[in-house]
């Protein structure tokens, strides 16, 4: 919960005080976590709208992360507001497929924008073809920002 007003806060200080809000503000996180792992087995990335990132990870959600904070080119954030619009055509079930059931891990994602805050936990054997692109993007972009 906290994670989410801070996600929320950071919006509202985006779009400044006293103007109107900016329906295409957001904040996207993807988490990916794998139950029976060596080493670091949780990860996470953060991007907001303007392209500002960072990635974390730990050996487990919850322990302390080491963090790296880059910009997306113009590009990368081009291809990033093409899914999010995707994503945020359909609506999105707080579940999809059986996360962590089988060991095979899951997926987290979270879209907060300025007025809509948007999570599903994700079987990554079982993701809906609305999120497949984002998930896809996110889960690349965190691979490659890891190093």
């Amino acid at each position: 919960m906290r994670i989410q007003a801070a996600l929320v806060a950071v919006l509202l200080m985006a779009c400044g005080g006293g103007e109107e809000l900016d329906e295409d503000v957001f904040v996207v996180r993807f988490e990916a976590s794998y139950g029976e792992c060596q080493g670091s087995c949780y990860f996470r990335l953060e991007i907001s709208s303007d392209g500002a990132s960072h990635v974390a990870y730990a050996e487990r959600k919850g322990m302390r992360e080491s963090r790296k904070a880059f910009l997306l080119s113009q590009f990368e954030l081009n291809g990033l507001l093409k899914d999010v619009t995707r994503a945020r055509a359909d609506a999105w079930e707080p579940v999809y497929g059986c996360p962590d059931c089988v060991d095979q891990g899951s997926y987290g994602l979270t879209l907060a924008g300025t007025e809509e805050l948007r999570q599903s936990s994700v079987d990554p054997k079982v993701i809906p073809a609305h999120l497949a692109p984002l998930i896809q993007r996110m889960y690349r972009t965190l691979r490659v920002n890891l190093s």
